[in-house]
């Protein structure tokens, strides 16, 4: 077949493809024309990006934090950059929602998803290093990390590092196993959101882009944390002002560039005792009475009684005891400590 097939001969190149062979130049005219405006693969998005819309661009770089004030007067620790923020799915839906929109929810789900709220902000009390940023005046976004380590939330994760935006537009996660695995088919193609504003673009009638990474907690410290902060009223990414969505056909080659970039997940995933703390309260469900006091004193519409709720949940399968079951144990804290005097000496 001849190379201008599915080529029109008077359209150049595009930068992006300028160090693509004869063979891949073939077949992305020949995508683009079945499918038009679908880039050949994550590598080639990225440098479309980086050299016509954000001069520059920085595939990845160390986690960098500053301490903010943003609005309303709220002081945190900042990933740096704030602009440009990216989000990477291996598939493109139709409606890109926050995992709370993406079943339904009964009232009593909706309590026990809430006293898994409280019972992980009340763990996470205990973490000396979110008590030193409470004390010194940094808001922590709890809510933000909760939906990090895998608790339902209303809030969209967002990334300064196209990187980490490319491993989760790259991966499926396992499961059963518990584990990202490479796409590595060349069959359907993933979908990266682009936001040139990012953390600048909270006004209108958008919900706010918030900080969720911080030095406090590997994960979405490493991540470069952000969130949108969705609302019944407006939670999908598909219709967010300032959002644009780049469609990518999945290449093994650029998949397993991003694997090996990402050292399999395990850049993006340090270990963490709290990832294991959450994911063995929601495997067993066992919650402390506080956490679903806590839980019932903001759910207020519900109208019952403690004594009812409990009752209720332990026959949905939950358990309840009178200390916080997953606390932080003497060995972690310090483990968190000498952590953290090793990575942050000075």
């Amino acid at each position: 077949m001849p190379f201008n097939a599915c080529e029109n001969p008077q359209t150049p190149n595009p930068p992006e493809l300028q160090n693509l062979t004869n063979y891949n130049l073939l077949t992305y005219h020949c995508l683009m024309y079945i499918a038009p405006g679908i880039f050949p693969d994550i590598l080639s998005l990225y440098n479309h990006l980086s050299k016509n819309v954000w001069k520059g661009l920085v595939f990845h770089t160390p986690p960098r934090f500053e301490a903010m004030t943003l609005y309303g007067d709220r002081m945190a620790a900042v990933p740096m950059p704030t602009a440009p923020l990216f989000r990477g799915e291996s598939v493109f839906h139709e409606q890109c929602l926050p995992s709370f929109y993406r079943r339904s929810w009964s009232p009593l789900e909706l309590l026990e998803r809430q006293v898994q709220l409280e019972d992980f902000k009340l763990m996470l009390q205990d973490n000396p290093e979110i008590r030193e940023m409470e004390e010194g005046g940094l808001e922590v976004n709890y809510i933000g990390l909760a939906q990090h380590y895998g608790i339902e939330t209303k809030i969209l994760d967002l990334t300064n590092s196209f990187m980490v935006a490319a491993f989760f537009a790259t991966t499926t996660y396992d499961s059963l196993q518990g584990v990202y695995r490479p796409v590595l088919h060349t069959v359907s193609y993933g979908v990266m959101y682009f936001s040139m504003m990012g953390g600048h673009s909270n006004f209108g009638d958008d919900p706010f882009i918030w900080p969720i990474g911080m030095m406090a907690l590997r994960r979405p410290g490493e991540q470069r944390g952000f969130g949108i902060e969705m609302n019944d009223q407006q939670h999908d990414l598909n219709k967010y002002s300032g959002v644009h969505a780049y469609r990518f056909w999945h290449s093994p080659d650029a998949t397993m560039r991003i694997w090996k970039e990402c050292q399999g997940g395990s850049l993006l995933f340090p270990f963490d005792p709290m990832a294991e703390k959450v994911r063995s309260m929601r495997k067993y469900r066992i919650y402390s009475e506080e956490g679903l006091r806590m839980a019932l004193g903001k759910m207020t519409n519900l109208n019952m009684f403690f004594d009812t709720a409990r009752v209720a949940l332990i026959k949905m399968g939950c358990a309840f005891v009178d200390r916080l079951p997953f606390a932080y144990t003497d060995k972690e804290i310090e483990y968190i400590q000498n952590l953290y005097r090793k990575m942050y000496s000075n």
